[in-house]
């Protein structure tokens, strides 16, 4: 689904106007942005939880050239689905 059919699909159900839910889902971004960086979590009810996590450097093999390099550490955004949306997908599969 794109950004513009969810606009659309919210715009219909919540019978408010277009600009005012691209408002909301950009004010929306923000936040969950802003947030995750900020803490490092976030936990959506029914959703699931947002996690910024570590991986931490290690080292790696060029299997052509046998040769050993580094791979640098970096962080990643791990997702936890919820309980609720867990049993949602499983009873809709």
């Amino acid at each position: 689904m794109s950004q513009e059919e969810l606009i659309n699909m919210i715009s219909e159900r919540a019978g408010i106007s277009k600009q005012t839910v691209r408002e909301i889902i950009s004010a929306f971004a923000d936040v969950w942005t802003e947030e995750i960086l900020t803490s490092g979590e976030l936990t959506l009810d029914n959703i699931g939880d947002f996690l910024i996590e570590h991986r931490p450097g290690r080292k790696g093999l060029n299997t052509e050239t046998r040769e050993i390099f580094t791979i640098p550490p970096r962080d990643y955004l791990s997702f936890t689905p919820s309980q609720d949306l867990i049993n949602w997908s499983n009873k809709n599969s």
